[in-house]
């Protein structure tokens, strides 16, 4: 039986206009209501995630978020941060001085959660509009190496995110994890980190087999975790690479409540 359910936003939950439809919501409630933990699992910080999960009736402190695409689990009701993983100030300079060889403008979530970018660009607006963050402009030169950081980004057009996919260091994809979060997000944290990790330590605070557990994404950052989980499903709408490691793929797309179709399959139907 399907215990644990991890659901990402973008592409997945929230429709192109960044709702929830009516049947994704029955659907959350309905298994909140058996006892299944459902728990968002996104790159955005907590202020992101927060109106989220107030409109799902999630904030208890009986239920958990994974958030900066598991950098941090957190308990919703109590604010515990359960784990946190952080990435130092001189690799944010690094990824600074890639960036600036790149072509591509970078954000850097500090430890404290504040945003930061050396100067201010139009994904820079995305990011604050999302997320209901104050962005501070800082010269990434004054960062020390000590500093902490949850996660570094390099952030631009779709066209220049997929070109520096392959122009990158190649250092960065051993060294680091980095992962594709969004069309115009690509994401460097601590080596190891991910939603697939996140999914496993969460299981394991709950006493919670992995194969009862369930992962439902659309994106790169969602792969580990639906590789890691039970059952793995992919939105309609998912990229290519995430199609081709599900379990099982929604007939119905983001736009038309795939959610609700995985939950209503493998748990509220399954019964």
């Amino acid at each position: 039986m399907i215990k644990i359910v991890t659901i990402d936003l973008d592409g997945t939950l929230f429709d192109k206009d960044k709702n929830i439809t009516w049947d994704n919501k029955l659907a959350i409630a309905k298994c909140h209501d058996l006892g299944v933990k459902i728990v968002i699992a996104t790159g955005r910080p907590i202020s992101g995630v927060m109106p989220v999960l107030e409109e799902l009736g999630l904030t208890t402190s009986s239920d958990y978020a994974i958030i900066y695409n598991g950098s941090q689990i957190i308990n919703v009701g109590t604010g515990e941060i359960i784990s946190q993983s952080t990435i130092t100030g001189d690799v944010v300079k690094e990824l600074y001085n890639e960036s600036i060889r790149l072509g591509v403008n970078i954000h850097a979530f500090r430890e404290d959660g504040t945003l930061i970018t050396p100067k201010l660009n139009p994904y820079t607006d995305v990011e604050a509009t999302i997320n209901h963050l104050n962005t501070q402009v800082f010269d990434f030169n004054d960062i020390k190496d000590n500093d902490k950081f949850i996660k570094c980004m390099l952030v631009d057009s779709d066209e220049n995110i997929t070109r520096i996919m392959t122009e990158v260091n190649k250092k960065y994809y051993t060294e680091y994890s980095m992962v594709r979060s969004s069309k115009i997000f690509l994401e460097f944290l601590k080596k190891g980190i991910e939603k697939g990790m996140a999914l496993k330590s969460i299981a394991s605070y709950l006493n919670v087999k992995l194969e009862d557990t369930m992962a439902i994404g659309d994106a790169g950052n969602d792969i580990s975790m639906i590789k890691a989980a039970g059952v793995g499903v992919a939105m309609k709408n998912a990229f290519p690479e995430v199609l081709k490691v599900a379990d099982y793929i929604t007939e119905n797309d983001n736009n038309n409540s795939g959610v609700a179709e995985a939950l209503n399959k493998f748990i509220i139907n399954a019964l």
